[in-house]
This record gives structure tokens, sequence and C-alpha cells, in this order.
């Protein structure tokens, strides 16, 4: 009997924490919500890489290139940097790499959101503000 009691309340506590655990941020509870998109990213990049505008690739968002092979992160910040294409080259002045990061970052982060969202199309945020 005691013995029994101690596992219902080893399995109360366990179960506890899995809840808070899933409330806590970065967990996958909050997955659910899109990634916010870094002040740099809607000041540089979405303008050209959105839906209904020929200019950029909006493979990007799903971390794949035009045919099809997927994008490492490395040729996007290569790209960014010195250009490519029509492509633009955004200086260190313009894009620090702490910026750099977060482009990256958002680009991951909208692709595992997308498989499991399929029909998401990233907007930059409603609220303004300066450069981070």
């Amino acid at each position: 009997m005691r013995r029994e009691r101690m596992n219902r309340k080893t399995s109360l506590i366990v179960a506890a924490a899995l809840v808070f655990g899933m409330l806590l941020p970065g967990s996958g509870a909050l997955a659910q919500e899109p990634p916010k998109m870094p002040y740099v990213f809607a000041m540089y990049c979405v303008m050209c890489h959105k839906e209904g505008v020929q200019i950029g690739p909006i493979g990007i968002y799903d971390m794949m290139s035009k045919s099809g092979n997927p994008l490492h992160e490395q040729l996007i910040r290569n790209n960014t940097r010195f250009g490519y294409n029509a492509m633009p080259a955004f200086r260190m002045s313009e894009v620090s790499p702490k910026e750099m990061n977060a482009i990256v970052a958002y680009l991951k982060d909208v692709a595992a959101y997308r498989k499991t969202h399929p029909g998401y199309k990233p907007v930059p945020a409603k609220e303004g503000g300066a450069k981070k």
C-alpha cells in the first residue's frame, strides 16, 4: 500500500513537471507561434523575399534553393555579405555579424515552423522600432 502511494505521488510530480516544462519559453508548447521576424530582416530582406515579389527566391523560408536543394546557412551568409546575381552585398556596417546570425536563425526557425504549418507566409511585425 505504501509503495502504491509513493508511485502515485511520484507519477503526479513527474506529470506536473512535464506540464510546467511545456509552459516555459523555448519549449514545444510555444512552437505553435510563428517565429518573430528580426528587424534587420524586415529592413533589408523581406522587400525582395516575400510572396508575390519575383525578385528574390521565397524558398529561403524553407531553407531550399530554387532548384530544390537544401540551403546551407553559410551560403546564406556568403550571399548576404558578398552578393550574388541580383542579391546585393551588405557590408558589416549595414548588417553586423550579430544581425547576420539573427537572419540565419530566423530562416531556420521559419523553415521548421513551415513543416507543421505549410501555409504560413512570413510578414514583418506590425509594430515599428529602431535597429537593435
